[in-house]
């Protein structure tokens, strides 16, 4: 039986379960194990039954907050220094070895782009659209602007062989120069699973070594608390399911759920754990929050969303065909929000205009009360239906190991 490596950034909670869903999805035909830097979310891993590695350095939250601020542009500052890179890569290295692995899955855990080459096994990555070089020859490239900025864009990106100094002194040190040619292709596994679905990107042709998949996001076997079923025979309200994902903080969290003082919608949030005691004691009466929520399930209960933005929480409110508002952290949450936008079961606002309640307001009521985001929403459930993401990414990643 094949043995596979799944990789998952464990402090993100998104991937960490999209990788959950394709280990699942390969039980029985390869042996499944997980390796990760962080412990924050590894017990879902441990709950659905597959071992998980801890490896060092182990990331602190100081480091994790460096990470995300570059990750969503906040900083520019490379989170990984040559000392981690090289003691991650080690212990990746042994650890591949000790498990004779055949195969290696990878959500964006950098250090295995290297570690994988080195030991010559297949490197598969499960990745939106907008992380591939497809987006980048595509129509959907830099939206409304005109050709010719968009040509000498797509050229400058598609060409450009930058790296960072700390990466490309690993790169050659490890002797696997070869799979760093470009920026861009540096950043491409040797499979490529698109989760984002065809019928969004409107681009039927993917660059070489990439197939479409379809959308992969948590589905854990978790229960609903009885709490929230109470709160939905107690209301006529609509209901509101609000997260911001484990990219959102504190700040963003709690001046997003005051928003809705006054607002005539319960609105129910699994962010209860980003909110200090007194912030928890100054929202409006109509926020119920918990610590944790199974999404899937809860949206598919509620009459809308207000969501960060990530793949994982968009593709679960499409799948349940609910409508939402998109408020992007980051580029790759803003495109997966303007890709539902143009379909037309989503609006989707900027940070900069939370600051303004009446049109969050204004946003919130047309979402509930024009019946076509409703039927958009419902007309992509049906037609995301039939695709099974995590079954069609486990048997490419099967065939290629």
């Amino acid at each position: 039986m094949k043995k596979l490596l799944f990789a998952p950034e464990t402090f993100n909670l998104a991937e960490t379960t999209r990788m959950i869903e394709v280990a699942k999805e390969c039980r029985g035909r390869a042996e499944c194990f997980f390796m990760g830097y962080s412990d924050k979310f590894s017990g879902y891993i441990e709950k659905a039954g597959f071992p998980f590695y801890l490896l060092s350095p182990k990331l602190d939250e100081e480091t994790i907050t460096k990470i995300m601020d570059f990750d969503q542009g906040r900083s520019f500052k490379i989170p990984f220094t040559y000392d981690m890179l090289k003691e991650r890569i080690e212990n990746e290295l042994a650890l591949i070895e000790a498990l004779e692995i055949d195969g290696v899955v990878i959500g964006s855990t950098v250090s295995l782009f290297v570690s994988a080459r080195v030991k010559k096994i297949p490197l598969t990555y499960v990745k939106p659209y907008v992380y591939s070089r497809s987006w980048v020859e595509g129509n959907q490239f830099m939206g409304k602007a005109p050709e010719f900025l968009k040509k000498g864009g797509r050229k400058l990106i598609l060409s450009l062989n930058y790296l960072p100094k700390d990466i490309k002194k690993i790169v050659k040190e490890y002797h696997v120069e070869d799979h760093f040619p470009t920026l861009i292709d540096s950043l491409d596994g040797d499979l490529n699973c698109i989760t984002t679905p065809e019928l969004l990107t409107g681009n039927p042709n993917l660059s070489k070594n990439s197939i479409y998949v379809g959308p992969i996001f948590a589905d854990l076997p978790e229960d609903i608390p009885a709490s929230l079923f109470q709160l939905f025979r107690a209301t006529d309200d609509p209901i509101i399911y609000c997260s911001m994902g484990s990219s959102g903080t504190s700040e963003i969290v709690y001046n997003l759920l005051k928003k809705f003082a006054g607002l005539p919608v319960q609105v129910v949030s699994p962010m209860k754990s980003f909110l200090s005691q007194e912030q928890t004691a100054s929202l409006p009466a109509n926020i119920h929050l918990y610590d944790w929520l199974p999404a899937k399930q809860v949206q598919q209960l509620v009459t809308a969303s207000v969501l960060h933005g990530g793949e994982g929480t968009v593709q679960t409110a499409c799948v349940a065909g609910k409508p939402f508002i998109g408020i992007g952290l980051q580029k790759e949450q803003e495109y997966n929000i303007k890709c539902c936008v143009d379909y037309g079961n989503a609006i989707q606002l900027k940070r900069k205009q939370l600051k303004d309640k009446e049109y969050f307001k204004k946003a919130a009521a047309e979402l509930l009360q024009n019946p076509s985001y409703q039927k958009k929403a419902q007309k992509l459930q049906q037609e995301l239906k039939s695709i099974n993401g995590s079954k069609l990414a486990a048997q490419a990643i099967l065939e290629i190991s």
